[in-house]
């Protein structure tokens, strides 16, 4: 096996180190939005002693722990400590260390950047810190892909590092929720299975047994829109979907999902999709 990692560029400043973005960045990375800068596997390093070494990177790097603990250090926080199957995840000039925690740190990694994982990041799927990832190795095949220089390769590999990262933020925000708010995702399929009902921020909240000011904000977490919003806008985008295929009157599907009058139905639609209910189905059938 390959225990070199390539393309790395450290610097001192100050009290920390500095891991400098490399060079090598192909056209089809530019044109594309996303490029794998730096990889390794299996790299074996010995275990050094917390914070050694303070640094930060100019690009983004999963580490998945393969083999061995370790240990993790951001400034102000305590250390934690984490076991193979985990993984670190770090976001460039972001102050932290991480190493081998009394045995070797074995691991693979993906450092990468671009304007892809810039919104990854903005929307809040790219985070710092220690997440679940298993104990199969999942970076190896972007490795294999990203070590070919290949245009294809390397838009292959872009693409399964951004279904990766994806995958991990609802695997590890899905078990996170599950222990903290178990019904949750009960309320949103008891929602999404009973489209007449008009249900209120109170039934909803007593539904999760928890208050209205507590569920509002657990809410929102999950889902990024406030409870009535997200009632209101799930009824349209099905409402919509019914007009690109059903032969029904305006009225009936408006009925169909709970709105009575049809001319408030037409009002929501139009301020949600852009169109009214009319002109939504012509656009559908053309």
């Amino acid at each position: 096996m390959d225990n070199s990692i390539v393309n790395n560029a450290i610097i001192k400043h100050g009290d920390y180190y500095i891991h400098k973005m490399p060079e090598g960045r192909q056209e089809v990375h530019d044109k594309y939005g996303l490029w794998i800068c730096r990889y390794g596997r299996d790299g074996d390093w010995a275990p050094q002693k917390p914070p050694y070494e303070p640094r930060h990177f100019e690009f983004y790097c999963i580490s998945h722990l393969i083999k061995g603990c370790g240990w993790y250090w951001i400034p102000g926080k305590p250390l934690e400590i984490f076991e193979e199957g985990k993984a670190v995840m770090v976001t460039p000039r972001f102050t932290h260390c991480y190493s081998g925690h009394n045995v070797n740190y074995v691991e693979d990694t993906i450092c990468f950047t671009g304007i892809i994982a810039d919104c990854l990041f903005k929307a809040g799927i790219l985070n710092d810190g220690i997440i679940e990832m298993g104990k199969a190795r999942r970076l190896l095949p972007i490795i294999e892909k990203a070590s070919d220089p290949s245009r294809d390769s390397q838009i292959a590999a872009n693409i399964e590092l951004q279904n990766l990262i994806v995958e991990l933020y609802f695997e590890n925000r899905n078990v996170k929720e599950k222990e903290k708010y178990p019904f949750i995702k009960s309320l949103i399929e008891e929602i999404k299975n009973s489209r007449e009902k008009w249900w209120t921020v109170s039934e909803m909240a007593e539904f999760c047994s928890l208050s209205e000011a507590q569920f509002r904000r657990v809410f929102y977490a999950h889902t990024g829109t406030s409870p009535k919003d997200y009632v209101d806008r799930l009824k349209i985008m099905n409402a919509a979907e019914s007009l690109s295929y059903s032969t029904g009157s305006i009225a009936e599907i408006a009925r169909n999902f709970g709105y009575s009058d049809p001319f408030h139905f037409s009002r929501r639609f139009k301020q949600i999709t852009g169109l009214s209910p009319e002109n939504y189905r012509l656009e559908m059938k053309r």
